[in-house]
């Protein structure tokens, strides 16, 4: 295409170089193009392989509901597992050779935000390339097979490759499942680092043991591990998880709703298509329309006089539910609270559509869940890889595995001593005690009549040695042996009373233990990754969510049954006192006691439907973890986090490690608190440097290999490889003199020669005010639109921050309408500032630098700058960010593509850092496991003191970590951070 064609191009649509939005607006024109070409002569791997869903993303991003680089990841991942696994289940190894080649000329996408996709694209691309060259992992790929009566692995599958519930899962259907999940990134939910980091180490490093697992988990429903002579079992876990159905988002009513355009959202649409609200086959606007007015018309209702409210996904579908089944959150608790024999059958009714809400309470209530669950899975399967999550949870439940039922949760709870007041031991131990103390009188009572008999046959027998006459002596002879006959009987009494007084006596221990070993038969506790009685912030997530399972005496995970409310809890526990009597009345060693074990059971279930077991349940649990006791836990469950059916645990990731890996000891660890962010550092290093030299050959040779590491609330992946903190462990220098004259000092001299003048600042208000909501955005400019002096950063962010702190025009919902992370995060991506005449220059100079661009493409680049540079600008200057962006839309237009074999987005950012036109890198040295994050180290352009950040992995997008700020200054020495320092203690 001609330069003055793609400048008219431009000009038509509106598109301007210092549009903060100009990245967008080429790269939007440019997939157009590019699609109009596929529709020519494109091959459909090329379409799967470079789609760049550009609106959907845009509607995503928009929404802010879910994350578009990970829908853009499954999207991709599950369209190659269907092409790759041919019709009859075979790999088409032609079209894997395809495929690789062409992702070795096409990876990397130009696209606003597409960094994001870099580690994606490069997990696919490893994938495929080691799949190609690896004949044992596609002979594992080709064992992978459908489940076998197992309905969850079933709609597992389902789930994974969006099939419809009238198509019946095959092994072709598994097998592209299990490749779908592997070449999907791996990524956390909120609540399951300990797992999540392990997990990413087997996905990403261990594929043949990612592989095995998956075919175990869908021929046996579960994952078995035997060492030391124990064998460690977990079930297939029965979710995938919440997904971002719980993801909060501020709404503000009014023309902002409308801006935000939430009823657009992607995973919205096909939530409500999953329902049925909206018809698949409409086109897309009246699919927004009709979502749109289902969106308004709930939150009307619900939110009703609330200008500015948070809200979540899954609130949303739930008040769409409620208000279309006329049901009200109460309907929904009572209906919970039904018998689960109740539940079960009313979920099980098959209503026809035109009977729809026709039926009473208990069919809508059973209608709500069901269509909430077809919501719900549509829903997150745009962003998630169901079998990659199940997997994921799955290893989960090792953490809990090695404890004995002493420690469990549910031992706690029934309360099995005979001191604990209103507990299971002590009902059993006051019968057995009443029962001892009876019998005891009965040998008490038969001793005396031993004696007195006793007493006559001695009597007998002095008359019989003293009898005058035969008569006398034989009639005597009759009437002893009448007596000794009794005295036998006595004696027999006596004895069997005895027998049984001792047998009684040690009933209660015997049965403490019968049940101690038929407990563990019959429940698990496992990794529950949609609790609901966890909360946790989204950055302190090391505590888990685990559940109880009633196994119901059988083998097959599918039929188990996970307990979620108080009146479950009470029926399987009923239910399995009930099921195991027979056994426990027939066994050998409580021969005789049958009738009383009998009554001893009777009286436990009883005793279990009463307000009194349950109520102590609590008190007992929260006595265990030594937590304070809520007063009327029945009615205040939302406020106890440790139920006897649902319970935290953090800090497990050793246990899961040494159990998943078979290992009798949990890994070696080296760990210490800190007392700021350059300590932190220094230790990170120091650990490195004494690692063996051929671990730390390993890490220079492979960048991508991982060291677990924890903070005091999270579990994540050293990466030892990645540069600059590879060249900080690689030498021989004391630590902290290198990293303070190489990296921490470079930094803050960059910052120190930052000062903004008049002009700048209005600049930075203005780009600040797009964050702030919308109905204070008027004051905000109004309060600082008129600073007349030059100012540093840190002074324009505390200027900021103190102004905001002390206006109420400022406050919404008991905080400020800018945060300080809100700022630092802002400067790092904006500074410096661009003047609008240097764009042209700053762009050649960098373009200069970057490889794989011919002098045609360079050539291009420069005169469309010359062209472009002319149009009426927006403003005087450009972050560090729109400068970058700028370079990345030019190499698209002047290559006149969307996707390169060359990574222009880290390039670019590098490039610009090196000549001073960006923020210098930070020291990046771990994956968060999160969805886009990096962690690294950044002299934070606002305060001038180095602090840990969240950051992609350009360096060029961040947020201070302020909520970790106790486990950085020293204030908490009870906890915390530790590196697992020898790599093969978690490898198979």
């Amino acid at each position: 295409m001609k330069i003055e064609k793609i400048v008219q191009l431009l000009s038509s649509a509106n598109v301007h170089l210092e549009d903060p939005a100009f990245l967008s607006k080429v790269f939007t024109l440019m997939v157009k193009r590019r699609k109009r070409l596929w529709g020519r002569e494109g091959r459909r791997f090329e379409r799967i392989s470079i789609e760049e869903y550009d609106d959907l993303s845009k509607r995503i991003d928009r929404t802010n509901l879910q994350d578009s680089s990970a829908v853009r990841n499954v999207l991709r991942t599950r369209s190659l597992a269907n092409i790759l696994i041919d019709d009859q289940g075979d790999l088409d190894l032609n079209l894997l050779t395809q495929v690789i080649d062409y992702l070795s000329n096409q990876s990397y996408s130009l696209g606003p935000n597409r960094q994001y996709d870099v580690k994606r694209q490069d997990q696919i691309l490893k994938a495929l390339t080691l799949l190609k060259k690896a004949p044992e992992l596609q002979r594992a790929l080709k064992k992978v097979g459908k489940p076998s009566s197992h309905k969850i692995a079933e709609q597992m599958i389902r789930d994974t490759l969006q099939l419809p519930s009238n198509i019946g899962i095959s092994d072709v259907h598994a097998r592209r499942a299990a490749l779908s999940a592997w070449l999907c990134y791996l990524r956390q939910s909120v609540g399951s680092c300990f797992a999540t980091a392990p997990a990413i180490i087997v996905h990403d490093e261990q594929p043949l043991q990612f592989f095995n697992d998956i075919i175990e988990l869908l021929g046996t429903g579960r994952l078995k591990r035997t060492f030391g002579g124990v064998e460690y079992a977990v079930p297939l876990s029965a979710s995938w998880g919440v997904g971002d159905l719980r993801r909060m988002f501020v709404v503000e009513m009014g023309p902002p709703l409308e801006k935000m355009d939430l009823w657009s959202s992607p995973g919205l649409l096909v939530a409500l298509e999953a329902t049925n609200f909206i018809d698949p086959s409409l086109a897309l606007k009246q699919k927004i329309e009709i979502s749109k007015n289902l969106v308004q018309k709930a939150l009307d209702k619900h939110f009703e006089k609330q200008e500015i409210f948070l809200l979540s996904v899954e609130n949303l579908i739930r008040f769409i539910l409620l208000d279309h089944l006329n049901l009200t959150e109460h309907d929904l608790q009572d209906y919970e609270n039904r018998p689960r024999g109740m539940i079960q059958s009313s979920l099980l009714l098959q209503v026809p559509k035109a009977a729809f809400g026709s039926g009473g309470k208990g069919e809508a209530c059973a209608r709500f869940y069901l269509m909430l669950e077809h919501a719900s899975n549509a829903f997150k399967g745009l962003a998630d890889n169901a079998l990659l999550k199940v997997w994921e949870f799955s290893l989960a439940s090792f953490a809990e595995t090695k404890a004995t039922f002493t420690r469990w949760n549910l031992y706690s709870s029934l309360g099995l001593r005979p001191e604990d007041k209103g507990g299971i031991g002590n009902v059993m131990f006051e019968i057995i005690k009443t029962k001892l103390e009876r019998i005891n009188e009965q040998v008490h009572q038969h001793q005396g009549e031993y004696e007195q008999v006793y007493s006559h046959v001695k009597y007998l027998e002095g008359r019989m040695r003293q009898a005058s006459t035969e008569k006398e002596a034989q009639w005597i002879k009759v009437e002893y042996q009448s007596k000794v006959n009794e005295l036998h009987l006595m004696e027999e009494l006596r004895d069997k009373a005895h027998d049984k007084a001792k047998q009684m006596a040690n009933l209660f221990d015997q049965l403490i233990e019968i049940y101690d070993k038929l407990f563990p038969q019959y429940f698990q506790e496992v990794y529950d990754a949609d609790m609901h009685e966890v909360q946790v912030g989204p950055y302190d997530d090391s505590p888990a969510g685990f559940r109880l399972l009633y196994k119901h005496g059988r083998s097959n995970t599918s039929q188990w049954t996970s307990i979620k409310s108080p009146n479950e809890f009470i029926e399987v526990l009923v239910s399995f006192f009930t099921a195991t009597e027979s056994g426990i009345s027939s066994s050998e060693e409580l021969e005789g006691v049958q009738t009383d074990i009998s009554e001893i059971i009777t009286a436990v279930v009883n005793h279990i439907r009463t307000q009194e077991f349950l109520e102590t349940a609590f008190y007992r649990i929260a006595a265990a973890y030594n937590t304070p006791i809520v007063k009327d836990p029945l009615e205040n469950l939302d406020k106890i986090e440790k139920k006897p059916w649902a319970y935290t645990s953090g800090g497990t990731m050793g246990t899961l490690v040494s159990c998943y890996f078979r290992r009798e000891q949990m890994p070696t660890e080296v760990g210490r608190w800190v007392e700021n962010p350059t300590e932190l550092l220094v230790f990170l290093v120091d650990t490195v440097k004494q690692l063996p030299v051929k671990t730390k050959e390993e890490f220079l040779q492979n960048p991508k290999k991982s060291l677990l590491i924890h903070s005091p609330t999270h579990a994540f992946l050293l990466k030892p490889g990645v540069s600059p903190f590879k060249e900080a462990w690689n030498n021989e220098a004391y630590t902290y003199i290198w990293l303070r004259d190489n990296l921490i000092k470079p930094m803050e001299t960059f910052n120190e020669n930052l000062l903004f003048t008049e002009e700048m600042i209005e600049f930075l208000i203005q780009t600040f005010a797009e964050k702030v909501p919308e109905n204070f955005r008027y004051y905000f400019k109004k309060s600082f639109g008129s600073i007349h002096q030059k100012m540093y950063p840190r002074e324009l962010r505390f200027h900021l921050l103190d102004n905001i702190d002390h206006q109420r025009g400022l406050q919404y919902a008991g905080r400020g309408v800018l945060s300080s992370e809100d700022i630092d995060s802002m400067f790092f991506s904006l500074l410096p500032l661009c003047p609008r005449h240097q764009i042209q220059e700053r762009v050649l100079q960098i373009i200069a630098k970057l490889p794989g661009l011919n002098d045609e493409v360079r050539e291009r680049i420069n005169t469309l700058l010359q062209e472009l540079t002319v149009s009426v600008g927006f403003q005087q200057y450009v972050g560090a960010n729109t400068l970058q962006d700028i370079t990345r839309g030019l190499i698209s237009l002047a290559a006149e593509t969307t996707t390169t074999s060359i990574d222009y987005h880290w390039h670019v950012s590098a490039v610009a850092k090196a000549l001073g036109f960006a923020i210098p890198t930070p020291v990046i040295f771990a994956d968060t496991n999160w969805v886009k994050d990096e962690f690294g180290f950044v002299v934070n352009p606002g305060t001038g003191k180095l602090s840990l950040w969240r950051v992609d992995y350009t360096g060029s997008v961040g947020v201070p970590m302020t909520s970790w700020e106790q486990w950085l200054n020293g204030s908490r020495q009870d906890r915390t951070w530790g590196i697992y320092t020898r790599p093969y203690e978690y490898s198979t």
